[in-house]
């Protein structure tokens, strides 16, 4: 069982297989330690660059980061899992993996001053604000869908527990699913408030988004059938606040729209709340970037 579906991000709008947009170069990796295409606009001048994380779909990301490029950043779509030379599940991913690929980004001519936002949906919504809460030199970071605590990964065998990602061979904390009731794979949500339920687990798991260095911004669809992502959010925001966070934040959540932000492949929320939560969440994503490229640190509004 996938116990996190299938990310399809909102943040831009779906391209025809294989096609790139007008003017966007894309250039595959193939001597790296780690798996990723990076993708830059022809002429346009040094911008932040942006590190796009996908979801528990695996693979490279590359609608959003072309979509990202159209616009003139330059866009590293990095795979962690179920792509060649990655693993095959989403299961103790090592974290120290994406040191190399944000030390290679941020050593790009097409990067201004070697500034990098990070930006994930759902599962890659969870890793992009652990990696941006263990890497003060990340600029911003832009979570869809994400979650407030490290869960449990998405192994073949899912007994005994692990954790999604480790560090260094060790396991970073996590909260464990809860299958003290039968689940609807159609609609994984309570499995996902029953799980945040243990008081204990979440308390180790929860990530530490207050040492973030640099502005949040956080997407929700009100209608999730994935997990509580606007409960989570909402938790992010609360801890944010209470820690006097240095730097500007916000979420927003969209009613009428699910875990995807997406009418193309919906998990919760009307078509209708989903294409409108999808055209919102790419303005202010580029408006976001846009901010962060000439040094402000104002979320979009």
């Amino acid at each position: 069982m996938n116990c996190l579906g299938l990310f399809t991000t909102a943040a831009v709008s779906l391209l025809a297989a294989g096609q790139l947009p007008d003017g966007v170069e894309k250039h595959e990796l193939t001597d790296e330690a780690f798996v990723a295409d990076f993708y830059t606009k022809q002429d346009a001048p040094p911008a932040v660059g942006v590190l796009v994380l996908g979801g528990s779909e695996g693979g490279k990301p590359s609608r959003l980061a072309q979509g990202l490029a159209a616009k003139g950043f330059a866009v590293l779509a990095v795979a962690y899992f179920k792509a060649e030379g990655t693993p095959d599940y989403l299961d103790m991913i090592p974290l120290e993996y994406f040191e190399q690929p944000l030390e290679w980004l941020a050593s790009q001519e097409a990067v201004r001053d070697g500034k990098i936002v990070v930006i994930g949906g759902s599962k890659g919504g969870e890793l992009a604000l652990l990696l941006a809460s263990r890497h003060p030199e990340i600029a911003g970071v832009v979570a869809i869908s994400p979650s407030s605590v490290v869960f449990q990964g998405i192994p073949k065998v899912f007994w005994p527990p692990r954790s999604s990602w480790s560090y260094h061979g060790e396991p970073i904390p996590f909260v464990p699913y809860d299958y003290s009731q039968p689940i609807d794979t159609k609609n994984l949500l309570p499995l996902y408030q029953r799980s945040l339920q243990q008081d204990d687990a979440v308390a180790r798991a929860t990530i530490p988004v207050e040492r973030i260095g640099g502005p949040v911004l956080l997407f929700s669809g009100v209608d999730d059938t994935m997990w509580p992502a606007t409960d989570m959010c909402d938790d992010m925001v609360s801890r944010l606040r209470e820690r006097a966070f240095a730097h500007e934040y916000q979420h927003v959540d969209y009613p009428n729209a699910g875990h995807t932000l997406n009418e193309q492949f919906m998990l919760g929320g009307t078509r209708e709340g989903n294409q409108a939560a999808r055209i919102d969440s790419a303005r202010r994503i580029v408006d976001f970037l846009h901010h962060v490229n000439v040094g402000g640190s104002e979320t979009a509004r």
